[in-house]
């Protein structure tokens, strides 16, 4: 029976990583389609300002007014990139996913 528990235990990590993946999957993609949208008014715009803007968008698609398509696990990859000073190019892979 220890096979079958290994196996178990191996099959969740990588279910939560596939998840995660996933999660920054969409975040990533959602960035990509407003950087690409509206690239001319973010060339325009400020740091801080651009951020915000992000944040305020990604609560819309996937904060809980989102309906069907809230998301708070990529809101909170959103969150934790845009609301501390980082960029919103790259977003870091998390060490451990938050339950």
């Amino acid at each position: 029976m220890p096979h079958k528990s290994n196996l178990s235990d191996a099959l969740n990590v990588l279910d939560d990583k596939l998840r995660s993946l996933g999660t920054l999957a969409k975040a990533n993609s959602f960035l990509v389609e407003i950087l690409r949208k509206d690239r001319a008014l973010l060339e325009h715009m400020g740091a801080d300002d651009v951020r915000a803007m992000l944040m305020k968008r990604a609560r819309l698609a996937f904060g809980e007014t989102a309906g069907e398509a809230a998301d708070p696990d990529v809101l909170e990859v959103l969150a934790g990139s845009l609301t501390d000073g980082r960029t919103a190019e790259v977003i870091p892979f998390p060490s451990e996913r938050h339950q």
